[in-house]
């Protein structure tokens, strides 16, 4: 998870432009950083935006609002929450696998280490590169207005549309509300079913044929309506749900390219293409709960790295043995020592671990920016105030720099960590006492669809206990009326 350098030709596009930088009068080295700086920024900045989703302090998305989008309706996506054991666990598991590879390395050879990693980056690295090109796709046709195919599929052991149809059978004859759909167009005074909800009701209900279910629009409309429900029947059989959209399906091919081609050239633009769409990926999927969560990882990757460098060689064997993709690399200039020049590398670990809590920044200012503005429907395009994430990036950036001027100038590796845990953590007390909202902001608590429905069931739990307690009361109190009343009659 540190800076430092391995020995690797230079392409000749990059020798050239090295070349002109030093006929410039301007260190050629300088280039070299820059490329690691953007490249770390640009996967944190977008990887953390790929996170936002509809908060609860938000109003649901408006389909008449101008800066309505299809996808402000899609659910956020299934991620793994990190909680505070999850934290403390964290440096302990990464030093397991660390020493466990170092080991490995040792006893074995790197040879076989690596095959078995670049395999399963070339299996796993197709998707998480389609992945991140697919978003890059939905990004520029948000920003020009180019509408995108969208499909929600759905696996289920049992189709839900013979219930369905029986619940519409049981409205439309008993004139009585479907108890698993809240109503969202109720009856009229007659006590028949709404020309709205007869409507949503026969879309609904209507068994798709194998054409329609591979059509997009069949997808699309059943998604739309429902949007238009607060709560679809239940699908006790579900087994899996996806969202994709053609943007998705664009990427794939730009997967398969760069992984064949990392895979036969080893290219480190192709490698740098790779590790960065796996940290973007891992951003997408590792969600921490809350602030006392991530300053618990913060603190414990912390010690972690800087023991791993300045205390064993355990890191620095394990980086320099291994090429696969765990690192971004960018070619340096030839020197005396070094005729045919190196590599700096930054790992993926200083930008995936910082990146966790940063995404968590960005989602507390959208949280908090409708918590400010309650009325305001959520919309993915709508612009906000990012204080905290703006900070705490600016603050990632400068920690970074800080980092390679101290190994540049010392010429050893660094654990970055060891700069840039205290640059972002610093960042984000500052700003909450500065904002006066440390109370609101150590309070915040994320929860994902998971927990909600958890919630939910258990609510539910309660009030039939609740409304069971009652009935059992009334029918203790009937029945000792009742005894009462037996006992007085004879006298």
């Amino acid at each position: 998870m540190s800076t430092m350098s391995q020995y690797l030709p230079l392409s000749i596009p990059i020798s050239s432009i090295l070349e002109f930088l030093e006929q410039h009068h301007v260190d050629p080295v300088l280039l070299t950083y820059s490329v690691l700086l953007v490249s770390a920024v640009v996967v944190i900045y977008c990887g953390s935006h790929a996170t936002l989703h509809r908060p609860d302090t938000a109003l649901p998305a408006d389909p008449n609002d101008p800066k309505f989008d299809p996808a402000d309706l899609s659910p956020p996506s299934s991620r793994e929450k990190l909680m505070e054991e999850d934290a403390y666990l964290m440096p302990v598991m990464g030093g397991v696998m660390l020493v466990g590879m170092y080991f490995l390395i040792k006893k074995l050879s790197a040879k076989y280490i690596e095959t078995f990693f670049n395999v399963y980056f070339a299996v796993f690295g197709v998707f998480a590169v389609a992945k991140s090109f697919g978003s890059a796709f939905k990004t520029i046709a948000k920003r020009t207005g180019t509408s995108l195919t969208r499909w929600r599929i759905t696996v289920v052991e049992n189709p839900p549309w013979n219930e369905l149809a029986e619940a519409k059978q049981r409205e439309n004859g008993e004139h009585k509300s479907i108890e698993s759909i809240d109503s969202v167009a109720t009856t009229d005074s007659s006590g028949r079913v709404s020309a709205e909800r007869e409507k949503l009701m026969n879309q609904l209900v209507k068994s798709p044929t194998l054409r329609q279910m591979l059509t997009p629009s069949f997808f699309l409309n059943q998604y739309k309506i429902s949007s238009q429900l607060s709560k679809l029947p239940p699908v006790p059989e579900e087994v899996a749900k996806w969202y994709i959209s053609s943007a998705d399906i664009l990427g794939l091919p730009v997967g398969l390219a760069v992984v064949v081609g990392n895979w036969y050239t080893q290219n480190w633009l192709l490698g740098n293409i790779l590790g960065a769409s796996f940290a973007f990926s891992s951003i997408q999927i590792l969600m921490i709960d809350s602030f006392k969560t991530g300053y618990i990882m913060l603190s414990g990757l912390f010690v972690y790295d800087i023991f791993f460098v300045f205390g064993t060689d355990v890191m620095v064997t394990v980086a320099t043995s291994l090429t696969v993709p765990i690192k971004l690399t960018a070619p340096r200039p030839a020197t005396a020592s070094s005729p045919r020049g190196s590599n700096a590398m930054l790992g993926l670990g200083d930008i995936i671990v910082p990146a966790i809590f940063l995404s968590l920044c960005l989602r507390f200012d959208l949280w908090n920016f409708h918590r400010k503005n309650p009325n305001l429907a959520y919309a993915s395009a709508r612009k906000f105030p990012k204080p905290f994430f703006n900070t705490a990036m600016l603050l990632y950036a400068f920690a970074l720099v800080t980092t390679i001027v101290i190994m540049h100038a010392f010429k050893t590796a660094q654990p970055a960590l060891l700069y840039l845990c205290p640059g972002i953590g610093g960042a984000v007390i500052v700003t909450a006492i500065v904002r006066k909202e440390w109370s609101v902001m150590w309070g915040y608590k994320e929860e994902t669809e998971e927990d909600k429905q958890e919630q939910l069931k258990e609510e539910n739990e309660m009030e039939d206990k609740e409304k069971t307690s009652k009935i059992d009361s009334t029918d203790a109190i009937k029945s000792s009326e009742k005894e009462v009343v037996d006992h007085i009659e004879p006298n």
